[in-house]
């Protein structure tokens, strides 16, 4: 499987941010974009995730029908907000239920994934930024989809948080990874 973006172009009003870019990006490579705040980094994963449409040029996802491509994507960032009225067993019950995460992956699972400290029962809104924003990525990181796109993954991380990050991103080089 392989996205080829080919003379995308984004602007807003009458600024573009992205202009004739063209890429291939294949399953087992990761990616890294980088640039300035401001230099259309985060338009550029939207873009491929198909949550904005480009004003000009094209993305395609090389053998998948073009009504299922959200089904291979798995898209995190510190702006996608997660349900704060709900706990960390009725985020992982809606995921599972909707196909993002296999039906394998328990509550027991997710904690010990992600370190969660006891606390489950929690609402998301009484947990840090930094394991809310952990909890986004290990709902990332635990999904089987081929496609990974992650926007600023380490934003409100501390150290520890961070390498927690970078151990588990490693088990996911089969994956065609987008970090920016």
């Amino acid at each position: 499987m392989e996205i080829l973006a080919t003379n995308l172009s984004k602007k807003f009003r009458q600024e573009f941010v992205i202009r004739d870019f063209s890429h291939q990006f294949k399953v087992g490579h990761s990616y890294a974009i980088t640039g300035p705040n401001g230099s259309g980094k985060s338009t550029l994963l939207q873009l491929i995730a198909q949550f904005t449409l480009p004003n000009s040029g094209k993305i395609v996802m090389t053998g998948i029908d073009p009504e299922l491509v959200y089904t291979q994507i798995t898209y995190a960032a510190p702006y996608v907000e997660l349900i704060e009225e709900y706990t960390l067993p009725e985020h992982l019950a809606i995921l599972v239920k909707n196909n993002y995460l296999p039906s394998s992956i328990d509550i027991d699972t997710l904690e010990k994934f992600i370190d969660l400290q006891p606390g489950r029962l929690k609402l998301i809104k009484n947990y840090s930024s930094g394991m809310r924003q952990k909890i986004k990525l290990g709902f990332a990181l635990l999904s089987e989809r081929p496609v990974l796109l992650l926007d600023e993954p380490t934003t409100n991380f501390d150290e520890q948080a961070k390498q927690w990050f970078f151990n588990r991103l490693n088990d996911q080089r089969h994956k065609l990874i987008i970090i920016a």
